[in-house]
């Protein structure tokens, strides 16, 4: 039985590799960090369709990690057929980490967008990024790109930051939430605090004053 399913296995991986294109990749010394769509999913397809919240495929992407003999070494399904790899790794981290973003755009609405997540390499598996709350909470990192949310990438003197905002509605009004994300020794930490009012993503984003 465990066998049959072993072969099962095999044969889809398979069957994604023979139909999907490598859209994104990077080399982490001897190990590569790759991101695969659906092969009728070309940059130039991507770009056209990304935002949209439409996509000519329902495949979902996939981020691939392999060995240094070419062997996969742990694979992760994404949340949507559109994804984008930052081939760039953040600084300052304790293992080397790289930003995702899958288009998780709807067809209408203020609230929908790309997201991105950072991703480590921890020995030699892809993890999703925690950030501890200052109650002692982990939650997942969510950049969100949306009508009513956006984040950036701030660059300090050994290591990146990452900013986040974001608006919704209470109480028959609006409040927005400002997280600020670094990196420790103990791993990643966040800081956050909300005020009531509204902000959208067509305006400036906020002042480096409103994350400290």
């Amino acid at each position: 039985m465990k066998q049959c399913l072993f072969n099962w296995f095999f044969i889809s991986l398979l069957a994604w590799a023979s139909s999907a294109f490598a859209n994104d990749s990077v080399d982490i010394g001897c190990l590569r960090l790759q991101l695969l769509l659906d092969a009728s999913l070309t940059p130039d397809v991507v770009e056209q369709q990304w935002g949209s919240g439409e996509s000519s495929s329902e495949r979902f992407a996939v981020l691939e990690l392999f060995g240094c003999k070419g062997e996969l070494l742990d694979r992760m399904v994404l949340d949507a057929p559109l994804a984008r790899l930052d081939p760039v790794a953040l600084r300052g981290t304790m293992t080397p980490t790289y930003l995702v973003s899958v288009d998780l755009t709807a067809a209408a609405g203020s609230y929908s967008g790309p997201l991105t997540i950072p991703v480590e390499l921890v020995h030699r598996h892809l993890k999703r990024v925690y950030a501890r709350t200052e109650n002692k909470r982990l939650e997942p990192i969510n950049l969100a790109l949306t009508g009513k949310a956006a984040w950036k990438k701030i660059a300090r003197q050994e290591a990146d930051e990452l900013y986040a905002v974001r608006c919704q509605p209470k109480d028959g009004g609006f409040v927005t939430s400002y997280f600020r994300y670094y990196t420790t020794r103990n791993g990643w930490k966040v800081r956050a605090h909300s005020k009531p009012g509204l902000w959208e993503s067509d305006g400036e984003f906020p002042e480096a004053r409103y994350f400290r």
